[in-house]
C-alpha cells in the first residue's frame, strides 16, 4: 500500500455499548488485519486477528468491558490506525 493512500475505519456506534462494528473500507489488495483495545493505562485488554481480508465488517463483543476510554488500534499490512473509543451504559 502507498504511503499517501489514506485509510480509515470507524466503531459504530462510538459512544458504544455491549457491542460495537468495526468498518474497514475495501483495501487494495488482502492485508493481515488485527484489533486491539487498550484501557487508558495503555494495558493491552482485547486482540482480535481477522487474518488476510481486502474489506471487513466486524461486531465486536464489549460486555465484559466497564465504562469509559479506550484506544482501539488497527493495524493493517505495516499500518497503524487509532482512534479513541468510549464505553458508556445507562
Amino acid at each position: 500500500m502507498a504511503a499517501t493512500e489514506v485509510m480509515e475505519f470507524k466503531l459504530a456506534p462510538n459512544p458504544a455499548g455491549d457491542v460495537v462494528t468495526l468498518n474497514l473500507g475495501a483495501l487494495p489488495e488482502d492485508q493481515e488485519v488485527t484489533l486491539e483495545i487498550y484501557n487508558s493505562l495503555g494495558q493491552l485488554l482485547l486482540q482480535k486477528e481477522f487474518g488476510m481480508v481486502s474489506q471487513l465488517q466486524e461486531q465486536i463483543d464489549l460486555s465484559g468491558f466497564s465504562n469509559g476510554l479506550y484506544i482501539a488500534r488497527v493495524r493493517v499490512g505495516g499500518l497503524r490506525l487509532e482512534q479513541n473509543l468510549v464505553i458508556s451504559r445507562d
